[in-house]
């Protein structure tokens, strides 16, 4: 097992969130991942990981809290029934999720107060990112 320590959760907890992490470690690309995450989360949780996920962006670009809760004007989910799409029903329910509210400054604060950290996740996939660009680059 990783070196995972967290107070928030038991040994046992962690064995078998490193086994999760290790599930999602196995996904070849973003759309194996997508599926993966579309089985696992509500499209709410979704919603706020990607919500998270802009305000990351967004602070990175040295946007003000007004600017992010301006620019993360979520979109209306529009209702998706199986006689609808035509494609087989998932067995979850849809319709208007909470992706239609807007980003709280206080999300914000938490993303932004977790950016700050250099030892963090978003500072670590921030840098993942960026070092696979620059060899992307390389490569062309």
């Amino acid at each position: 097992m990783d070196d995972i320590k967290d107070a928030h959760f038991t040994e046992s907890e962690l064995e078998e969130l490193t086994d999760l992490y290790n599930a999602m470690l196995t996904m070849r690309d973003s759309t194996e991942m997508h599926k993966f995450f579309v089985d696992l989360c509500s499209i709410n949780e979704l919603h706020s990981f990607l919500h998270r996920w802009q305000i990351v962006r967004r602070i990175e670009q040295g946007k003000s809290y007004e600017e992010i809760i301006k620019e993360i004007s979520p979109a209306e989910v529009e209702t998706n029934t199986k006689a609808d799409s035509g494609k087989k029903s998932t067995g979850r329910a849809r319709g208007k999720a909470r992706s239609s509210t807007k980003v709280s400054s206080t999300t914000i604060s938490r993303v932004k107060n977790c950016y700050v950290n250099p030892d963090g996740g978003y500072r670590t996939a921030l840098n993942r990112l960026k070092e696979a660009a620059e060899q992307n680059k390389e490569e062309n």
